[in-house]
């Protein structure tokens, strides 16, 4: 391989970190407010992408429609509701650890892509203790747009150098930004989107992190 700085960016929700219990828990409480009865955590992972106003206004369409006060008011109860706790029940996936801690030996930068704002993307990082093993962070709220959109990529590594990019993601969206900035993209297939695995374009597809660092094993050393 090339002498270039070799980067990996990592989505949050669905690829590093199975994050829906804590969605789940404020979406619930935003259907209570309104009367409406809960849902399913595997129903709410098919809401997940896009970005959490997408995620509010998939939620209230599939429960019975919008209210007439519209999705801003009920973004808005959402967001205060996730913020209280956006690290309950959160877990990362097996292997996620031993992963970043390998690219890391290896020289590689990491950063974050993630459609989640900058206030609960870093209570779970800090949470799930790997906050420190990125050198960028791209969140939903830093650049006025989201993914994706190729400034959001872009945020996260700036000030890295120019690379070879690899990008680890879990929906359609983040396949659609690699591909958009050159990027080799890697798809989790337990994530949040496995039809996501009918697209086209993808470099690696794996179920589980073990195989994904036994891809970088061979491919760096």
């Amino acid at each position: 391989m090339s002498k270039k700085e070799k980067i990996v960016t990592f989505d949050l929700d669905g690829t590093l970190a199975d994050t829906a219990p804590a969605l789940l828990n404020a979406g619930n409480e935003l259907l209570k407010s309104i009367g409406r009865n809960p849902i399913k955590l595997e129903q709410y992972r098919g809401f997940i992408g896009g970005g959490t106003k997408k995620q509010v206004e998939r939620l209230l369409v599939s429960t019975g429609g919008i209210p007439d006060s519209g999705l801003d008011v009920y973004f808005e109860f959402f967001q205060d509701r996730y913020y209280e706790d956006p690290v309950k029940g959160c877990s990362l996936y097996k292997g996620v650890l031993e992963l970043i801690e390998f690219l890391k030996s290896q020289g590689l930068k990491l950063t974050i892509c993630t459609q989640k704002f900058e206030s609960s993307a870093k209570k779970v990082l800090f949470d799930l203790n790997i906050y420190q093993y990125f050198d960028g962070f791209a969140y939903g709220d830093s650049t006025g747009v989201l993914k994706p959109d190729p400034k959001v990529f872009y945020h996260s590594v700036k000030g890295l150098g120019n690379g070879s990019y690899f990008y680890v993601g879990d929906t359609a969206i983040d396949l659609l930004l690699a591909k958009a900035v050159g990027a080799s993209f890697f798809f989790h297939k337990r994530g949040y989107a496995p039809q996501t695995a009918e697209k086209a374009g993808i470099d690696f597809s794996f179920d589980n992190y073990s195989e994904l660092t036994s891809h970088f094993k061979e491919s760096l050393t």
